[in-house]
């Protein structure tokens, strides 16, 4: 983002009436000073020795302002670019040039499967943990007992919430 003289003047050339005009953006500015200049000489405004401390002034004014406005307008280039660039990682992410849902198989859309997936492993993890303590307590009361029927309902052969509904239910799905 550096600035260079041809930002600030370029194409420099004078008239016959030593009229100063360029196509840079200090050449630019000084023109509208110069004109305001002479209007105010010309109407007696401006005269004598204040017209050299007044166009030293304006000439000061004016670069300070022309650097301020290059360096404003690189700025405003860079920030379009950067906007480009997330336009183009958003569309990456969601797949969608509009404001709607992602897509399933976007970047985001993948993660929100992903995410289910995970969710549905934690619960199948707690299923099967589960289903181990009451496997356990199964093994212990035939060891102990040398019956496999309890009044546990969890471990009983039929009946809701039985051994057989609990692995079925224990198994992954999806």
């Amino acid at each position: 983002m550096a600035i260079t003289i041809a930002n600030l003047t370029a194409s420099v050339s004078t008239d016959g009436d030593n009229v100063v005009t360029g196509t840079g953006v200090f050449d630019d500015m000084m023109e509208t000073v110069n004109a305001h200049m002479a209007a105010q000489f010309n109407l007696g405004r401006i005269t004598g020795s204040d017209y050299a401390t007044v166009y030293l002034t304006a000439m000061q004014a004016t670069v300070q302002q022309a650097v301020a406005f290059t360096i404003g307008m690189q700025k405003g280039n860079a920030e379009e670019s950067l906007l480009l660039q997330k336009e183009v990682t958003e569309f990456a992410q969601t797949d969608q040039s509009t404001k709607t849902a992602p897509s399933t198989t976007s970047v985001m859309g993948r993660a929100a499967a992903l995410s289910a997936e995970q969710a549905k492993g934690f619960k199948w993890n707690a299923d099967q943990k589960y289903l181990k303590t009451i496997l356990d307590a199964w093994s212990i009361n035939i060891s102990t007992a040398g019956v496999p029927a309890t009044g546990v309902a969890a471990i009983n052969e039929t009946g809701t919430g039985n051994i057989n509904t609990q692995i079925t239910n224990a198994e992954p799905t999806g």
